[in-house]
């Protein structure tokens, strides 16, 4: 009884039922007729929105900062995490630009650890007063907790920063909710370089 009633006003709420009874040159079965239709539409509608909830309840909740693992080098930063930047950013303590066979290349020095990687693009930063900073991006795996993707990169002198690492909204994006009270609610998950 209760779940037929929660259904008729569910209907009536969302229109599909009408308040009146059909009309005189309406037939009973015309109008039983729209009225499972109405139920099939209401259902299906049920059925959208449920999995709509549900591919949010896939998304982690992380905090304004949590531990981050760079590959390569298999290094682990802890990471601030940033939904207004919409790049992910990496201080590098040393970056040298190489052209070689036509291509530029960033052999970059991070924790003691050095790795080159190809340029994908450059961007430019702008500056209140200054000149705009050209910084080059570069691809690279990032783990957090359980997700692992490659991102575009860009390559900073983040020295008068407490986090050498910005996670951006290119990392983000469908994978994560910010809980900006929490910190450190997950770990990276362990990466075997080949």
């Amino acid at each position: 009884m209760k779940d037929n009633l929660f259904r008729v006003v569910t209907l009536l709420v969302l229109g599909c039922l009408p308040l009146f009874p059909a009309s005189a040159k309406e037939s009973p079965g015309d109008n039983n007729k729209v009225q499972e239709q109405n139920i099939t539409r209401v259902d299906q509608n049920a059925t959208l929105l449920q999995q709509q909830a549900d591919q949010e309840m896939v998304k982690q909740v992380i905090g304004a900062v949590e531990k981050v693992r760079i590959i390569p080098g298999n290094i682990i930063l802890d990471a601030r995490i940033d939904t207004g930047a919409t790049t992910t950013s990496l201080g590098v303590d040393e970056i040298e630009i190489l052209n070689e066979d036509g291509k530029e290349w960033a052999e970059i020095t991070l924790n003691d650890i050095k790795s080159k990687h190809e340029i994908v693009s450059f961007v430019k930063i702008k500056q209140h007063g200054k000149e705009p900073l050209k910084r080059p991006v570069i691809r690279l795996r990032l783990i957090l907790g359980e997700v692992s993707e490659i991102v575009d990169v860009t390559l900073a002198n983040r020295s008068n920063f407490k986090y050498k690492l910005l996670i951006g909204r290119n990392f983000l994006y469908e994978r994560f909710i910010v809980d900006v009270s929490l910190k450190h609610t997950r770990f990276p998950k362990v990466y075997e370089e080949k």
